[in-house]
Protein backbone atom coordinates (compact mmCIF):
# COMPACT_ATOMS: atom_id res chain seq x y z
CA UNK A 1 0.00 0.00 0.00
CA UNK A 2 2.72 2.44 0.45
CA UNK A 3 4.80 4.85 -2.07
CA UNK A 4 1.96 4.37 -4.25
CA UNK A 5 4.05 6.49 -5.70
CA UNK A 6 3.41 9.00 -2.64
CA UNK A 7 3.83 7.87 0.88
CA UNK A 8 0.74 9.00 3.03
CA UNK A 9 2.44 8.48 6.02
CA UNK A 10 6.10 9.33 7.24
CA UNK A 11 7.57 6.29 7.83
CA UNK A 12 10.06 7.70 10.84
CA UNK A 13 7.21 9.11 12.29
CA UNK A 14 4.46 7.14 12.12
CA UNK A 15 4.86 5.25 15.53
CA UNK A 16 4.78 7.99 17.86
CA UNK A 17 1.94 10.04 15.28
CA UNK A 18 0.13 7.16 16.39
CA UNK A 19 0.77 7.02 19.74
CA UNK A 20 -0.56 10.79 20.34
CA UNK A 21 -3.25 10.75 17.60
CA UNK A 22 -6.85 10.98 18.17
CA UNK A 23 -8.94 7.60 18.71
CA UNK A 24 -10.53 7.93 15.31
CA UNK A 25 -7.25 8.54 13.51
CA UNK A 26 -6.00 5.11 15.34
CA UNK A 27 -9.15 3.31 14.68
CA UNK A 28 -8.99 4.43 10.59
CA UNK A 29 -5.71 3.55 10.32
CA UNK A 30 -6.39 0.26 11.63
CA UNK A 31 -8.93 -0.52 9.76
CA UNK A 32 -6.83 0.14 6.47
CA UNK A 33 -4.13 -1.98 7.87
CA UNK A 34 -6.41 -4.96 8.30
CA UNK A 35 -7.09 -5.28 4.62
CA UNK A 36 -3.48 -6.15 3.85
CA UNK A 37 -2.26 -7.84 6.70
CA UNK A 38 -3.29 -10.21 9.35
CA UNK A 39 -2.58 -10.63 13.56
CA UNK A 40 -3.05 -13.33 15.43
CA UNK A 41 -4.98 -10.74 17.95
CA UNK A 42 -8.12 -10.52 15.87
CA UNK A 43 -8.49 -14.73 15.71
CA UNK A 44 -9.01 -14.90 11.79
CA UNK A 45 -11.93 -12.39 12.03
CA UNK A 46 -9.97 -9.62 10.02
CA UNK A 47 -12.55 -8.81 7.76
CA UNK A 48 -14.82 -7.84 10.47
CA UNK A 49 -12.60 -5.81 12.76
CA UNK A 50 -11.74 -4.12 9.92
CA UNK A 51 -15.44 -3.21 9.32
CA UNK A 52 -15.97 -2.25 13.29
CA UNK A 53 -13.14 -0.09 12.99
CA UNK A 54 -14.09 1.55 10.30
CA UNK A 55 -17.78 2.22 11.01
CA UNK A 56 -16.34 3.27 14.54
CA UNK A 57 -14.00 6.43 12.80
CA UNK A 58 -16.43 7.23 10.03
CA UNK A 59 -18.92 8.57 12.50
CA UNK A 60 -16.61 10.83 14.10
CA UNK A 61 -14.27 11.95 10.96
CA UNK A 62 -17.53 13.02 8.68
CA UNK A 63 -19.00 15.02 11.19
CA UNK A 64 -15.27 17.04 11.25
CA UNK A 65 -15.17 16.50 8.19
CA UNK A 66 -18.62 18.73 7.43
CA UNK A 67 -17.88 21.06 9.74
CA UNK A 68 -15.27 22.20 7.81
CA UNK A 69 -12.59 20.90 10.03
CA UNK A 70 -9.15 20.67 7.70
CA UNK A 71 -6.64 18.96 10.02
CA UNK A 72 -4.34 16.59 8.10
CA UNK A 73 -5.41 13.65 10.23
CA UNK A 74 -9.39 14.17 9.35
CA UNK A 75 -8.17 13.83 5.59
CA UNK A 76 -5.78 11.20 6.43
CA UNK A 77 -8.89 9.11 7.76
CA UNK A 78 -10.98 9.96 5.24
CA UNK A 79 -11.44 6.14 3.89
CA UNK A 80 -13.82 3.72 3.38
CA UNK A 81 -14.98 1.12 0.79
CA UNK A 82 -15.44 1.94 -2.61
CA UNK A 83 -19.26 2.77 -2.70
CA UNK A 84 -18.14 5.46 0.04
CA UNK A 85 -15.08 6.41 -1.42
CA UNK A 86 -16.98 8.75 -4.09
CA UNK A 87 -17.68 10.69 -1.50
CA UNK A 88 -14.89 10.56 0.96
CA UNK A 89 -12.77 11.68 -2.27
CA UNK A 90 -14.92 14.43 -2.72
CA UNK A 91 -15.26 15.44 0.89
CA UNK A 92 -11.20 15.18 1.13
CA UNK A 93 -10.96 17.93 -1.83
CA UNK A 94 -13.30 20.32 -0.68
CA UNK A 95 -11.78 20.28 2.73
CA UNK A 96 -8.30 21.22 1.10
CA UNK A 97 -10.14 24.07 -0.80
CA UNK A 98 -11.63 25.24 2.74
CA UNK A 99 -7.90 25.17 3.75
CA UNK A 100 -6.49 27.04 1.07
CA UNK A 101 -8.92 29.98 1.40
CA UNK A 102 -9.16 29.81 5.11
CA UNK A 103 -5.24 30.29 5.17
CA UNK A 104 -5.16 32.09 1.97
CA UNK A 105 -2.42 34.66 3.47
CA UNK A 106 -0.28 31.20 3.89
CA UNK A 107 2.76 30.49 0.77
CA UNK A 108 1.82 26.80 -0.25
CA UNK A 109 5.87 25.96 0.39
CA UNK A 110 5.44 26.77 4.01
CA UNK A 111 2.98 24.10 4.97
CA UNK A 112 3.87 21.17 6.55
CA UNK A 113 5.21 18.16 5.25
CA UNK A 114 2.19 16.24 6.16
CA UNK A 115 -0.30 18.88 5.05
CA UNK A 116 1.65 18.54 1.37
CA UNK A 117 1.66 14.94 0.94
CA UNK A 118 -2.04 14.92 2.11
CA UNK A 119 -2.81 17.58 -0.97
CA UNK A 120 -0.91 15.55 -3.71
CA UNK A 121 -2.63 11.99 -2.16
CA UNK A 122 -6.14 13.11 -2.63
CA UNK A 123 -5.24 14.88 -5.81
CA UNK A 124 -3.40 11.11 -7.67
CA UNK A 125 -6.21 9.29 -5.76
CA UNK A 126 -8.94 11.33 -7.56
CA UNK A 127 -7.07 11.48 -10.70
CA UNK A 128 -6.57 7.37 -10.98
CA UNK A 129 -10.00 6.98 -9.72
CA UNK A 130 -12.46 8.89 -10.44
CA UNK A 131 -11.16 11.10 -13.68
CA UNK A 132 -14.58 11.12 -14.69
CA UNK A 133 -16.15 13.12 -12.18
CA UNK A 134 -16.25 16.75 -12.27
CA UNK A 135 -13.17 17.98 -11.13
CA UNK A 136 -11.84 21.10 -9.14
CA UNK A 137 -9.83 23.96 -10.51
CA UNK A 138 -6.72 23.18 -11.50
CA UNK A 139 -4.34 22.70 -8.93
CA UNK A 140 -1.90 25.62 -7.48
CA UNK A 141 0.88 25.04 -10.39
CA UNK A 142 3.17 26.71 -7.64
CA UNK A 143 2.96 23.89 -5.11
CA UNK A 144 6.22 22.17 -4.99
CA UNK A 145 5.78 18.09 -5.11
CA UNK A 146 7.02 16.21 -2.16
CA UNK A 147 11.23 15.76 -2.16
CA UNK A 148 12.23 13.17 -4.28
CA UNK A 149 14.68 10.67 -3.47
CA UNK A 150 17.74 10.28 -5.52
CA UNK A 151 17.84 7.72 -7.69
CA UNK A 152 20.30 4.54 -7.23
CA UNK A 153 23.86 4.49 -8.21
CA UNK A 154 25.07 4.14 -12.37
CA UNK A 155 25.98 0.79 -13.61
CA UNK A 156 29.29 1.44 -14.63
CA UNK A 157 29.27 1.14 -18.62
CA UNK A 158 30.82 -1.30 -20.91
CA UNK A 159 31.84 0.16 -23.94
CA UNK A 160 31.48 -2.93 -25.84
CA UNK A 161 27.76 -3.58 -24.50
CA UNK A 162 25.23 -3.53 -27.42
CA UNK A 163 23.12 -1.08 -24.48
CA UNK A 164 26.39 1.40 -24.79
CA UNK A 165 24.77 5.24 -24.58
CA UNK A 166 25.63 7.89 -26.55
CA UNK A 167 23.87 6.66 -29.99
CA UNK A 168 22.44 9.94 -29.84
CA UNK A 169 22.87 13.71 -27.98
CA UNK A 170 19.34 13.95 -26.32
CA UNK A 171 20.39 13.70 -22.88
CA UNK A 172 17.07 15.39 -21.36
CA UNK A 173 16.87 18.71 -19.20
CA UNK A 174 19.21 20.15 -17.20
CA UNK A 175 17.69 20.91 -14.14
CA UNK A 176 16.01 17.69 -12.33
CA UNK A 177 12.87 18.06 -11.32
CA UNK A 178 13.26 15.10 -9.14
CA UNK A 179 10.95 11.36 -10.18
CA UNK A 180 8.10 12.21 -7.79
CA UNK A 181 7.07 15.08 -9.94
CA UNK A 182 7.55 13.45 -12.89
CA UNK A 183 5.23 10.58 -11.81
CA UNK A 184 2.76 13.39 -10.37
CA UNK A 185 2.88 14.91 -13.85
CA UNK A 186 2.15 11.53 -15.28
CA UNK A 187 -1.00 10.67 -13.31
CA UNK A 188 -2.20 14.03 -14.16
CA UNK A 189 -1.93 13.28 -17.76
CA UNK A 190 -3.36 9.69 -16.95
CA UNK A 191 -6.45 11.14 -15.45
CA UNK A 192 -6.78 12.95 -18.63
CA UNK A 193 -6.16 10.05 -21.15
CA UNK A 194 -8.71 7.93 -19.35
CA UNK A 195 -11.41 10.78 -19.16
CA UNK A 196 -11.04 10.76 -22.92
CA UNK A 197 -11.77 7.18 -23.54
CA UNK A 198 -14.76 7.33 -21.19
CA UNK A 199 -16.07 10.46 -23.52
CA UNK A 200 -15.22 9.02 -26.88
CA UNK A 201 -17.48 5.62 -24.95
CA UNK A 202 -20.29 8.28 -24.78
CA UNK A 203 -20.32 9.18 -28.18
CA UNK A 204 -18.26 12.18 -28.23
CA UNK A 205 -16.02 12.03 -31.56
CA UNK A 206 -13.59 14.55 -32.99
CA UNK A 207 -11.23 14.93 -35.85
CA UNK A 208 -7.94 13.31 -33.74
CA UNK A 209 -5.34 14.77 -36.56
CA UNK A 210 -6.92 18.41 -35.96
CA UNK A 211 -4.15 20.25 -33.58
CA UNK A 212 -7.52 21.68 -31.37
CA UNK A 213 -8.26 18.06 -30.95
CA UNK A 214 -7.87 16.33 -27.37
CA UNK A 215 -5.91 13.72 -28.61
CA UNK A 216 -3.51 16.16 -29.90
CA UNK A 217 -3.56 18.19 -26.83
CA UNK A 218 -2.81 15.04 -24.82
CA UNK A 219 -0.13 14.21 -26.88
CA UNK A 220 1.69 17.46 -26.57
CA UNK A 221 1.47 17.36 -23.24
CA UNK A 222 3.37 14.12 -22.85
CA UNK A 223 5.86 15.29 -25.23
CA UNK A 224 6.56 18.23 -22.87
CA UNK A 225 6.84 16.04 -20.00
CA UNK A 226 8.95 13.39 -21.38
CA UNK A 227 11.30 15.97 -22.66
CA UNK A 228 12.04 17.28 -19.13
CA UNK A 229 12.76 14.17 -17.76
CA UNK A 230 16.51 14.48 -16.73
CA UNK A 231 18.97 11.79 -18.33
CA UNK A 232 19.45 10.39 -14.43
CA UNK A 233 15.80 9.29 -14.92
CA UNK A 234 16.40 7.79 -18.13
CA UNK A 235 16.87 4.30 -18.49
CA UNK A 236 20.00 4.26 -20.26
CA UNK A 237 21.24 5.50 -16.99
CA UNK A 238 19.74 3.21 -14.80
CA UNK A 239 19.12 -0.27 -16.72
CA UNK A 240 17.33 -1.55 -13.98
CA UNK A 241 16.97 -5.02 -15.91
CA UNK A 242 20.92 -5.29 -14.98
CA UNK A 243 20.32 -5.02 -11.64
CA UNK A 244 19.76 -7.86 -8.89
CA UNK A 245 16.50 -7.69 -6.82
CA UNK A 246 18.34 -6.61 -3.61
CA UNK A 247 19.54 -3.41 -5.24
CA UNK A 248 15.97 -2.52 -6.75
CA UNK A 249 14.51 -3.15 -2.79
CA UNK A 250 16.95 -1.17 -1.42
CA UNK A 251 16.00 2.07 -3.46
CA UNK A 252 12.17 1.06 -3.93
CA UNK A 253 11.24 4.63 -2.75
CA UNK A 254 12.71 5.56 -6.31
CA UNK A 255 11.70 3.03 -8.13
CA UNK A 256 7.75 2.85 -7.59
CA UNK A 257 7.43 6.70 -8.77
CA UNK A 258 10.10 5.89 -11.70
CA UNK A 259 8.21 2.81 -12.77
CA UNK A 260 4.51 4.63 -12.25
CA UNK A 261 6.53 7.20 -14.61
CA UNK A 262 7.68 5.17 -17.67
CA UNK A 263 4.72 2.76 -17.86
CA UNK A 264 2.14 5.11 -17.35
CA UNK A 265 3.96 7.01 -20.36
CA UNK A 266 3.67 4.22 -22.60
CA UNK A 267 0.22 3.07 -21.64
CA UNK A 268 -0.78 6.76 -22.46
CA UNK A 269 0.80 7.08 -25.77
CA UNK A 270 -0.60 3.72 -26.48
CA UNK A 271 -4.24 3.81 -25.34
CA UNK A 272 -4.47 7.16 -27.46
CA UNK A 273 -2.91 5.65 -30.55
CA UNK A 274 -5.08 2.35 -29.67
CA UNK A 275 -6.95 0.78 -33.38
CA UNK A 276 -9.98 -0.07 -31.78
CA UNK A 277 -10.48 3.60 -30.69
CA UNK A 278 -9.63 4.84 -34.08
CA UNK A 279 -11.06 2.54 -36.33
CA UNK A 280 -14.17 1.29 -34.28
CA UNK A 281 -15.10 4.19 -31.98
CA UNK A 282 -14.56 6.87 -33.76
CA UNK A 283 -15.83 5.59 -36.96
CA UNK A 284 -19.36 6.54 -35.17
CA UNK A 285 -18.78 10.01 -37.22
CA UNK A 286 -20.00 8.64 -40.63
CA UNK A 287 -19.35 11.53 -42.34
CA UNK A 288 -15.53 11.73 -41.44
CA UNK A 289 -13.02 10.89 -43.72
CA UNK A 290 -10.30 9.18 -42.33
CA UNK A 291 -6.40 9.89 -43.20
CA UNK A 292 -5.06 6.63 -43.60
CA UNK A 293 -1.45 7.85 -42.93
CA UNK A 294 -3.08 9.13 -40.02
CA UNK A 295 -4.21 5.55 -39.22
CA UNK A 296 -0.55 4.39 -40.33
CA UNK A 297 0.94 5.98 -37.75
CA UNK A 298 -1.72 5.75 -34.76
CA UNK A 299 -1.38 1.24 -35.43
CA UNK A 300 2.47 1.49 -35.72
CA UNK A 301 2.64 3.86 -32.51
CA UNK A 302 -0.25 1.53 -30.17
CA UNK A 303 2.33 -1.46 -31.10
CA UNK A 304 5.28 0.50 -30.41
CA UNK A 305 4.29 1.55 -26.88
CA UNK A 306 2.17 -1.31 -25.46
CA UNK A 307 5.92 -3.42 -25.90
CA UNK A 308 7.22 -0.64 -23.73
CA UNK A 309 4.80 -0.72 -21.10
CA UNK A 310 4.87 -4.76 -21.37
CA UNK A 311 8.89 -4.68 -21.23
CA UNK A 312 8.78 -2.86 -18.15
CA UNK A 313 6.25 -5.51 -16.62
CA UNK A 314 8.54 -8.25 -17.35
CA UNK A 315 12.11 -6.58 -16.01
CA UNK A 316 10.29 -6.48 -12.70
CA UNK A 317 8.42 -9.79 -13.18
CA UNK A 318 11.50 -11.19 -13.75
CA UNK A 319 13.02 -10.02 -10.80
CA UNK A 320 10.06 -11.40 -8.28
CA UNK A 321 10.02 -7.28 -7.51
CA UNK A 322 6.25 -7.32 -6.40
CA UNK A 323 3.99 -4.11 -8.43
CA UNK A 324 1.34 -2.84 -5.64
CA UNK A 325 0.15 -0.02 -7.35
CA UNK A 326 -3.62 -0.30 -8.81
CA UNK A 327 -2.67 2.67 -11.28
CA UNK A 328 -0.26 0.63 -13.04
CA UNK A 329 -3.00 -2.60 -12.44
CA UNK A 330 -5.35 -0.04 -14.55
CA UNK A 331 -2.76 0.71 -17.40
CA UNK A 332 -1.95 -2.77 -17.77
CA UNK A 333 -5.04 -4.02 -18.06
CA UNK A 334 -6.33 -1.55 -20.68
CA UNK A 335 -3.06 -1.59 -22.81
CA UNK A 336 -3.69 -5.69 -22.90
CA UNK A 337 -6.12 -4.63 -25.25
CA UNK A 338 -3.39 -4.08 -27.61
CA UNK A 339 -1.69 -7.34 -27.80
CA UNK A 340 -5.24 -8.90 -27.61
CA UNK A 341 -5.78 -7.92 -30.88
CA UNK A 342 -2.35 -8.39 -32.81
CA UNK A 343 -2.50 -11.57 -31.63
CA UNK A 344 -4.91 -13.18 -34.53
CA UNK A 345 -2.50 -11.77 -36.93
CA UNK A 346 -0.89 -13.92 -39.40
CA UNK A 347 2.68 -13.73 -38.60
CA UNK A 348 4.27 -15.83 -36.42
CA UNK A 349 6.75 -13.69 -34.90
CA UNK A 350 4.22 -10.94 -34.20
CA UNK A 351 0.82 -12.91 -32.99
CA UNK A 352 3.98 -14.86 -30.64
CA UNK A 353 4.97 -11.57 -28.93
CA UNK A 354 1.36 -10.21 -28.62
CA UNK A 355 0.47 -13.20 -26.84
CA UNK A 356 3.49 -13.06 -24.38
CA UNK A 357 2.73 -9.83 -23.36
CA UNK A 358 -1.55 -10.62 -23.09
CA UNK A 359 -0.01 -13.20 -20.48
CA UNK A 360 2.28 -11.32 -18.69
CA UNK A 361 -0.83 -8.67 -18.38
CA UNK A 362 -2.94 -11.16 -17.16
CA UNK A 363 -0.44 -12.31 -14.40
CA UNK A 364 0.07 -9.18 -13.30
CA UNK A 365 -3.54 -8.05 -12.47
CA UNK A 366 -3.69 -11.72 -10.88
CA UNK A 367 -0.91 -10.76 -8.44
CA UNK A 368 -2.43 -7.47 -8.32
CA UNK A 369 -6.31 -8.26 -7.35
CA UNK A 370 -5.15 -10.30 -4.05
CA UNK A 371 -3.91 -6.84 -2.66
CA UNK A 372 -6.45 -4.49 -4.42
CA UNK A 373 -9.96 -6.66 -5.05
CA UNK A 374 -10.86 -3.56 -7.65
CA UNK A 375 -7.95 -5.31 -9.96
CA UNK A 376 -9.90 -8.69 -9.85
CA UNK A 377 -12.65 -7.07 -12.18
CA UNK A 378 -10.44 -6.17 -14.62
CA UNK A 379 -9.46 -9.38 -14.95
CA UNK A 380 -12.24 -10.95 -15.02
CA UNK A 381 -12.95 -8.17 -18.04
CA UNK A 382 -9.58 -9.66 -19.91
CA UNK A 383 -10.27 -13.31 -19.14
CA UNK A 384 -13.94 -13.38 -20.80
CA UNK A 385 -12.28 -11.26 -24.09
CA UNK A 386 -9.52 -14.05 -24.27
CA UNK A 387 -12.46 -16.86 -24.04
CA UNK A 388 -14.94 -14.73 -26.50
CA UNK A 389 -12.68 -14.73 -29.38
CA UNK A 390 -15.41 -15.53 -32.48
CA UNK A 391 -13.05 -15.53 -35.41
CA UNK A 392 -10.92 -18.05 -36.33
CA UNK A 393 -7.42 -18.11 -36.07
CA UNK A 394 -5.00 -17.32 -39.79
CA UNK A 395 -5.24 -20.56 -41.59
CA UNK A 396 -1.89 -21.46 -43.76
CA UNK A 397 -1.85 -19.04 -46.69
CA UNK A 398 -4.64 -16.89 -45.64
CA UNK A 399 -4.26 -13.38 -46.62
CA UNK A 400 -6.20 -12.24 -43.11
CA UNK A 401 -8.32 -12.90 -40.66
CA UNK A 402 -11.44 -11.45 -39.17
CA UNK A 403 -12.35 -11.51 -35.01
CA UNK A 404 -15.89 -10.64 -34.16
CA UNK A 405 -16.38 -9.21 -30.52
CA UNK A 406 -18.97 -6.83 -28.18
CA UNK A 407 -17.63 -3.58 -28.19
CA UNK A 408 -18.65 -3.00 -24.48
CA UNK A 409 -16.11 -6.11 -23.80
CA UNK A 410 -13.50 -3.68 -24.74
CA UNK A 411 -14.89 -0.99 -23.29
CA UNK A 412 -14.79 -2.85 -19.54
CA UNK A 413 -10.88 -2.54 -19.47
CA UNK A 414 -10.76 0.65 -21.62
CA UNK A 415 -13.11 3.15 -19.29
CA UNK A 416 -11.46 3.98 -15.96
CA UNK A 417 -14.41 2.86 -13.62
CA UNK A 418 -13.73 1.20 -11.15
CA UNK A 419 -16.12 -1.15 -9.65
CA UNK A 420 -16.75 -2.40 -6.40
CA UNK A 421 -15.38 -5.63 -6.21
CA UNK A 422 -17.91 -6.79 -3.19
CA UNK A 423 -20.68 -6.29 -5.34
CA UNK A 424 -19.19 -8.10 -8.98
CA UNK A 425 -20.76 -11.18 -9.78
CA UNK A 426 -19.08 -13.92 -12.01
CA UNK A 427 -19.81 -12.88 -15.54
CA UNK A 428 -18.41 -16.26 -17.07
CA UNK A 429 -21.89 -17.24 -18.34
CA UNK A 430 -23.82 -13.89 -19.60
CA UNK A 431 -24.86 -14.14 -22.20
CA UNK A 432 -23.36 -12.24 -25.32
CA UNK A 433 -26.16 -12.92 -27.78
CA UNK A 434 -28.14 -9.61 -27.72
CA UNK A 435 -24.76 -7.72 -27.83
CA UNK A 436 -23.91 -5.89 -30.56
CA UNK A 437 -21.07 -6.79 -32.11
CA UNK A 438 -18.16 -5.47 -34.63
CA UNK A 439 -15.69 -7.41 -37.30
CA UNK A 440 -12.71 -6.38 -37.66
CA UNK A 441 -10.37 -7.29 -40.80
CA UNK A 442 -7.16 -8.00 -39.65
CA UNK A 443 -4.37 -7.88 -42.20
CA UNK A 444 -0.67 -9.10 -42.41
CA UNK A 445 0.59 -5.92 -44.82
CA UNK A 446 3.57 -4.30 -42.63
CA UNK A 447 5.26 -1.11 -43.40
CA UNK A 448 8.67 -2.65 -42.41
CA UNK A 449 9.08 -6.34 -43.45
CA UNK A 450 10.12 -9.06 -41.24
CA UNK A 451 13.62 -10.54 -40.93
CA UNK A 452 13.70 -13.01 -43.80
CA UNK A 453 13.86 -16.56 -42.74
CA UNK A 454 17.53 -16.76 -43.81
CA UNK A 455 18.99 -14.22 -41.65
CA UNK A 456 17.57 -15.68 -38.88
CA UNK A 457 21.04 -17.34 -37.69
CA UNK A 458 22.63 -13.96 -38.36
CA UNK A 459 20.25 -11.80 -35.88
CA UNK A 460 20.17 -14.88 -33.42
CA UNK A 461 21.98 -12.80 -30.63
CA UNK A 462 19.71 -9.79 -31.67
CA UNK A 463 17.65 -8.67 -28.61
CA UNK A 464 13.94 -7.21 -29.59
CA UNK A 465 13.58 -5.84 -26.60
CA UNK A 466 16.88 -3.98 -26.44
CA UNK A 467 16.04 -2.65 -29.70
CA UNK A 468 12.68 -1.64 -28.90
CA UNK A 469 14.51 0.47 -26.13
CA UNK A 470 17.48 2.09 -27.85
CA UNK A 471 16.17 2.48 -30.79
CA UNK A 472 18.71 0.22 -33.03
CA UNK A 473 18.53 0.44 -36.83
CA UNK A 474 17.77 -3.07 -37.05
CA UNK A 475 14.44 -2.23 -34.81
CA UNK A 476 12.69 -2.18 -38.61
CA UNK A 477 13.97 -5.60 -39.94
CA UNK A 478 12.53 -7.51 -36.66
CA UNK A 479 9.31 -5.50 -35.47
CA UNK A 480 6.23 -4.96 -37.60
CA UNK A 481 5.42 -1.53 -38.03
CA UNK A 482 2.10 -2.13 -38.48
CA UNK A 483 -1.37 -4.11 -39.85
CA UNK A 484 -2.90 -2.23 -42.66
CA UNK A 485 -5.51 -1.83 -43.03
CA UNK A 486 -7.76 -2.74 -40.16
CA UNK A 487 -11.50 -3.02 -41.94
CA UNK A 488 -14.81 -3.22 -39.59
CA UNK A 489 -18.80 -3.91 -39.56
CA UNK A 490 -20.81 -3.58 -37.02
CA UNK A 491 -23.34 -6.08 -36.90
Amino acid sequence: MHLQPLPLFDLATLKERLRNAPTYFVYSFVALMLEFTTHEYFRNQHAEASSYYSRSAATTVQQLAVEGKHHAEIVQALLSDLPRAWMSIGTATRLDSVRKLWKSSSIPNQESAEENRCYWSIHMIEAIFFPHMPRVPTHDQTRKHPPSVEPPPPIPLDANDFNAPDFDNAVGSSDDLGINTHAGRMIAVWSQVACHLHEIRRGEVEIPWLPESTYSKLNLALFEYEAQFNQRHLMRSLFPFKRTSDEIQAYREYWDPWLTTHLVLHACLALLNHPFIHLVALRRNKGMSQSRLFLQQVVDQALFHSGWVFWLVGIFEDLNIEISNPLIGLAVAATSTIPWLYQFVKNVKVAHKASQNLAKGQRLLQRLSKTWPCMSHKLESLQRLQSLVIGKSPEAGAADTTINFPPSMIWELLDPIIHNARLSTDHSDLPTEGLPYVSIHVTTDFLHPLADDESDQALSNFNWEDSLMYGNDLLQDNYAASLVPFDFNVN
